[in-house]
């Protein structure tokens, strides 16, 4: 997911399910979903610059209490974390 785009984050807040959108290295837009959202942090400080390009990717984690973790490290050194159910990553 290096250097991918960052396009949108939806959230259905009465579902508990999170969409995030990227433009692969073709262009093409891949979703990311998560349901069963329990925790979701995005911070747009940009302490690195402006960037919409991703950096690097940790997870999905198990975590302890059941869900699963990824953080998503985007290249304005924000990074967006995110807990659910579960997460599905889209196809690199």
């Amino acid at each position: 997911m290096h250097d991918w785009t960052l396009v949108s984050i939806a959230v259905e807040w009465i579902k508990g399910m999170v969409t995030i959108t990227f433009k692969n290295s073709q262009s093409v837009e891949v979703l990311l979903t998560a349901n069963g959202l329990a925790d979701l942090k995005i911070p747009k400080r940009e302490d690195w610059g402006e960037s919409v390009s991703v950096n690097e990717v940790e997870g999905p984690l198990q975590l302890n209490n059941g869900n699963s973790y990824l953080g998503i490290e985007i290249q304005s050194g924000d990074k967006i974390e995110l807990e659910a159910k579960t997460i599905y990553l889209p196809k690199t």
